[in-house]
């Protein structure tokens, strides 16, 4: 009769075991994997999309340019040693009419196959390349990038969060490296106002 008691009671030990885990379990899934109301996301998002895709068809008609894009830097998976693998995407195109869509080709692009180019954009804070042709033995995977979307002059300006910290950069691009036009106050506020929007969307 003993046994059978304190079998029970080991029994009944190992199912309250399990709940408290399963317990434990789930807060810890609430915790990191919360949904979201995709219903109430969606529309504030997709206002704050449109705001800064019409910035940008603002400052391309202003530049001249052939295209702009927004590039965001981002881990998405890690390497077999468990090295973060950064890369960057990105998340906004505007281009001139007749001119094709390229963002497909630039999302998850390593950036250790590009460190000279990434190191210019986080060190530097900008990059700014008025013949293409000059980066061809000096960077060739940037170039070769760059060539493979058309690219032959090109404006690349980091974007900074709060805290001052590169989270990507503006791309803007002409075909046609006669075309390229600079000018510093409208790349700054387009800039500001990419940084504003990104990080309220936060």
């Amino acid at each position: 009769m003993d046994e059978i008691i304190n079998l029970a009671k080991e029994i009944g030990q190992f199912i309250a075991f399990i709940i408290v885990s399963l317990f434990f379990c789930k807060q810890y899934l609430n915790q990191y994997f919360k949904k979201t109301n995709v219903g109430k996301m969606l529309p504030k998002q997709n206002k704050l999309d449109l705001e800064i895709l019409n910035k940008l068809e603002y400052v391309k008609e202003i530049l001249n340019a052939d295209r702009i894009h927004v590039y965001e830097f981002h881990n998405g998976e890690h390497y077999s040693d468990y090295r973060s693998a950064y890369k960057f995407s990105c998340t906004y195109e505007v281009f001139k009419a007749g001119n094709q869509p390229v963002q497909q080709k630039c999302i998850n692009l390593p950036t250790n196959c590009m460190p000279q180019f990434v190191h210019e954009i986080t060190e530097k804070g900008k990059f700014i390349c008025k013949d293409l042709d000059e980066l061809k033995e000096t960077m060739p995977s940037t170039y070769n990038f760059k060539k493979s979307i058309d690219v032959d002059s090109f404006c690349d300006i980091a974007i900074h969060n709060k805290e001052g910290n590169t989270i990507g950069f503006i791309a803007i691009h002409w075909f046609n490296k006669e075309n390229m036009k600079v000018d510093k106050d409208t790349i700054n506020q387009l800039v500001w106002y990419v940084e504003e929007h990104l990080i309220n969307s936060k």
